[in-house]
C-alpha cells in the first residue's frame, strides 16, 4: 500500500514539474513527504538505501507523470486552458496556510526581518510573471533537434537549473525553462520525442540540479528555517500571479467563468484538507513532545 501511495505521488510531482507555474515542491510539502525527499537526496549511499522503498516508487512515479501523464495535462492545457490553470491557482492557494504556520514554528511568531525575504520572493515572482509575455510561443520554440557541444552545454544547464526550482517549493521550473526559451526543446522534443542524444545532457543536467539543490534546501531549513519559509511564501503567493495571467481569464459572467472558478474551488478545498491534517499532525507531536 505504501508502495502504490509514493507511485501516486511521484506521479502528481511529475504531472507539476511539467506544468508551467506549479511546483514540484509544493506538492511534495503539501502531501508531506518534502522533507523526507529533502533527506533521500544525497550521495550517502546509506541514506540513499534505507530510503529505496520511497525512492524507486517515487523515482517511478515521477517518470510517469513527466513522459505519460504530462500529455493528458497537455491536453487539457490546450483544450480547458482556463479551468485548468484555476484548478493550480486553488491548489497554490490551499497550501498557503500550511506554509505560514511551518513558517511562524514553535514561536507561533514571525520575526520582523524575515518578512523581508517575503517581500523579495513575492516581488520576484510577480517580475517573472510579466518578464515573457509571449509564453506560448516560448512554449512550442525547439532550439536543438541535435546533439552537438552547444546543444549539449545549454540542455544540461537548463536542466540543471530548472531542477534546482523544481525542488523549491513556489518555483516552477517549467516557467524557468520557458523564460530560457528551452521548454519546448527539452520537454516539447526531447522527453516527448523520447530523444535519446538530447536526453543524456539533461539528464546529467537533472542529476547535478537535484543533488545541488537538495544540499542547499537542507542547509537553509536547517540554519535559516522560518527566513526559508517566509521566502517559500512569497514564492508561492506570487504564482498565484503567474498562474492568473496564464490562465487567460475573460472577467465577465459566463460558462468558462463559473467552471473555472468551480474548479478553484474544489481544489482549494482538497488541499486546503490535506493542509489542515497536517497541521494537526504538527500539534500532535508539539503537545506530546511537551
Amino acid at each position: 500500500m505504501e508502495t502504490i501511495k509514493y507511485v501516486v505521488f511521484g506521479i502528481l510531482m511529475g504531472i507539476a514539474n511539467v506544468i508551467p507555474g506549479v511546483s514540484g515542491g509544493t506538492i511534495a510539502i503539501i502531501l508531506n513527504f518534502y522533507d523526507r525527499l529533502m533527506e533521500s537526496i544525497t550521495l550517502n549511499f546509506k541514506v540513499i538505501k534505507r530510503n529505496l522503498p520511497f525512492l524507486i516508487p517515487l523515482a517511478l512515479g515521477l517518470a510517469i507523470g513527466i513522459v505519460g501523464l504530462s500529455k493528458i495535462m497537455s491536453y487539457l492545457l490546450n483544450n480547458f486552458t482556463t479551468q485548468t490553470y484555476f484548478g493550480f491557482i486553488g491548489i497554490v492557494l490551499g497550501s498557503l496556510p500550511l506554509i505560514f504556520y511551518k513558517a511562524k514554528g514553535p514561536t507561533k511568531k514571525i520575526k520582523p526581518a524575515n518578512w523581508i525575504p517575503f517581500v523579495i520572493a513575492l516581488g520576484l515572482m510577480i517580475y517573472l510573471a510579466f518578464m515573457n509575455g509571449d509564453k506560448e510561443s516560448a512554449k512550442a520554440l525547439v532550439r536543438y533537434t541535435t546533439l552537438n557541444f552547444e546543444s549539449f552545454i545549454v540542455c544540461f544547464g537548463a536542466m540543471a537549473i530548472a531542477t534546482v526550482t523544481m525542488i523549491i517549493p513556489g518555483i516552477s521550473g517549467s516557467l524557468i525553462l520557458i523564460i530560457m526559451g528551452m521548454y519546448g526543446t527539452i520537454y516539447g522534443f526531447a522527453i516527448a520525442e523520447f530523444n535519446i542524444p538530447l536526453l543524456i545532457p539533461c539528464g546529467l543536467g537533472a542529476v547535478v540540479g537535484i543533488l545541488g539543490g537538495a544540499k542547499v534546501v537542507r542547509y537553509l531549513l536547517s540554519k535559516y528555517e522560518q527566513l526559508t519559509y517566509m521566502a517559500i511564501l512569497g514564492l508561492l503567493l506570487g504564482s498565484f500571479v503567474q498562474l492568473y495571467m496564464l490562465s487567460g481569464i475573460v472577467l465577465e459572467i459566463n460558462t468558462t467563468l463559473i467552471v473555472s472558478l468551480v474548479v478553484a474551488v474544489i481544489t482549494f478545498t482538497i488541499i486546503y484538507w490535506f493542509s489542515s491534517q497536517e497541521m494537526k499532525r504538527d500539534r500532535l507531536e508539539e503537545a506530546t513532545t511537551k
